[in-house]
């Protein structure tokens, strides 16, 4: 099937408009990764997906999932530098036994930047998609992938569900989604505390635990976003954390 840009979906961008500008397309179910080069386009244009694509070349044929657009030097105009078939980092930790492909998902409301709502197979209710938008993300996914497998079992976080494929890549992972749930305030310091306590009890230190990261529930407090978790048995280092859970539950900023 011939590509066209007109069939291009924007799924994530990150815009520089003097710099390099990444996008992440979906082309007839296929995943492409673009890179637009600085000072050719402006940020409003390339913010917005419609008025951006009468501006850019014509995609190129064949089998390719990483391309670059650059100025010809000597008409000025863009045009496809690099259209090549890449193979991009994926999660190596594949500990859970289950996986959904990316192409399965049916993705709804966005809760943060990478994490969205979503259907798929395999599960009758939402679910939350977390994963890596571009190759440089991946390093996150795999540090929170593996603090999931240290967590399993302990009611400490979310159910973590399997992994996100694309391309026969790992990128990330599916989890379950906290219903009615609200980020946690002083007033449940208790509650956080509890929760904490059992993070550090299997010798992990969280590494962010700000307020957000805490979703309030009728039965406690589940804690979220592990990208910075990491393995400790220094008794003083997880007391700090402890000491001042306080004062994170009682700033604003994220």
């Amino acid at each position: 099937m011939a590509l066209s840009i007109s069939n291009a979906q924007l799924l994530q961008a990150e815009i520089d408009e003097t710099h390099l500008s990444f996008f992440r397309l979906s082309v007839h179910g296929n995943i492409k990764y673009l890179t637009i080069e600085g000072n050719i386009f402006s940020t409003i244009d390339m913010a917005f997906g419609p008025s951006l694509r009468p501006l850019l070349p014509e995609f190129p044929p064949g089998d390719w999932n990483d391309g670059l657009i650059a100025k010809n030097q000597s008409t000025g105009k863009p045009y496809f530098a690099r259209a090549a078939r890449n193979r991009f980092p994926g999660v190596k930790n594949q500990w859970h036994e289950y996986s959904v492909d990316y192409s399965e998902l049916k993705v709804g409301k966005r809760l943060r930047t990478g994490i969205y709502e979503a259907r798929c197979p395999g599960f009758d209710t939402v679910v939350v998609a977390k994963f890596a938008r571009f190759h440089w993300e991946i390093r996150y996914m795999e540090s929170e992938t593996t603090a999931y497998e240290w967590i399993n079992g302990h009611d400490i976080g979310p159910r973590f569900l399997g992994h996100l494929v694309e391309d026969g890549r790992v990128i990330g992972f599916l989890m379950e989604r906290i219903c009615n749930a609200r980020p946690a305030i002083l007033d449940d310091l208790e509650a956080c505390w509890d929760t904490l306590s059992r993070l550090h009890a299997i010798g992990v230190r969280h590494g962010d635990t700000n307020r957000f990261n805490f979703l309030m529930t009728d039965s406690g407090a589940v804690l979220i976003d592990y990208d910075t978790a990491q393995r400790c048995d220094d008794h003083d280092v997880l007391c700090e954390e402890l000491d001042s859970l306080a004062e994170s539950l009682a700033s604003t900023s994220k």
